[in-house]
């Protein structure tokens, strides 16, 4: 009687448990169920580090872009009486109050927009479309200050491959003469060479920098009709600014008005660029670009020796934020 409980018990106890098929069955699906979540984990992560590499990215791109923004909107001439240049013969409106250039010493880098510009089998058409080419300008200008006025400065320093920092150089002041003979020079000539140029072409070591990974900056003026003041486009106003426009040795390539002042000098420069100078009036608009790369390409690039920077750069196209914003300028004589 006991035997025949006995293997009752042990026969229910076999039924109760589980065969080695049905344990490897049950693993396998936990295993799948685990790496299915581990991928989601993974994938979700990612956003996440590439979300925060944008936030900092677009964090620093807009507050440096709202410091230059509202820097410009409050521009104005630098207000010292017109001359006349003795070899030109011309008279210009008045000293110096802006300028624009392309910084010395940078090089322009391509970004591909496309991927099969930088492959071998790439012809020409891909070349001309497949990329952008990005400009670092500096610029400098004049706006009312505490005790006289501001003439600040940005320029993109230490400009390696065509990235650098974006850097902003201000000074508060009054034109004091403190040389003796220079009080016999013309205000505006002694503002012009003693005041404004040795700012706009300061060291870059008296610059602030603002923020990093700055791989294109620039500036372009526009007329009262939204038109681009450049040195190959001649538009006749009577009623607007009397520009100069020049070549990139210096020679007149339109005719300018002797009857009034000259209010700007467009001349050109490398890349295609105009280097820009006003003067007692200014332009009614100022289009401003600037793009950042993500922090982490930025410290992947600098990584890589030299030689291998500019074409890793060049394939980051999709982790590059840019800003443009058209400013208007409210002192415009």
């Amino acid at each position: 009687m006991n035997s025949r409980h006995d293997n009752a018990r042990l026969w229910a106890s076999r039924r109760r448990a589980f065969t080695i098929l049905e344990l490897l069955v049950a693993v396998s699906v936990m295993t799948l169920v685990i790496y299915v979540l581990y991928a989601l984990f993974n994938q979700t992560q990612m956003a996440l580090r590439k979300n925060a590499s944008q936030v900092d990215v677009n964090e620093g791109g807009r507050a440096a872009m709202e410091m230059i923004v509202r820097e410009l909107s409050q521009m104005e001439v630098s207000g010292y009486p017109a001359i006349t240049d003795v070899q030109t013969l011309l008279t210009y409106s008045g000293s110096k109050s802006f300028r624009s250039r392309i910084t010395p010493g940078n090089t322009a880098l391509l970004l591909a927009y496309q991927s099969e510009a930088l492959t071998p089998e790439g012809d020409d058409e891909d070349l001309a479309q497949g990329f952008r080419t990005n400009i670092l300008q500096d610029f400098t200008f004049t706006s009312r200050g505490d005790s006289g006025f501001f003439v600040t400065s940005y320029r993109v320093v230490g400009a390696t491959n065509g990235i650098g920092t974006l850097c902003r150089y201000r000074t508060n002041g009054t034109l004091r003469v403190t040389v003796p003979g220079q009080g016999l020079l013309n205000k505006t000539d002694l503002f012009n060479r003693f005041f404004f140029e040795p700012i706009a072409n300061a060291s870059s070591g008296a610059f602030e920098p603002i923020t990093d990974g700055v791989i294109h900056l620039r500036i372009s003026p526009y007329d009262q009709f939204g038109r681009p003041l450049g040195h190959g486009s001649m538009y006749y106003d009577p009623l607007g600014l009397n520009l100069e426009r020049r070549g990139a040795t210096g020679q007149a390539l339109f005719p300018v008005a002797t009857n009034r002042p000259v209010d700007g000098t467009l001349m050109q420069d490398r890349d295609g660029q105009s280097q820009a100078q006003f003067y007692g009036a200014l332009p009614s608009y100022l289009d401003v670009e600037m793009a950042v790369v993500e922090p982490q390409v930025l410290k992947q690039m600098r990584a890589l020796p030299p030689a291998f920077q500019t074409n890793f750069l060049g394939r980051q196209i999709g982790k590059v934020t840019l800003f443009r914003q058209r400013v208007p300028i409210r002192d415009m004589k």
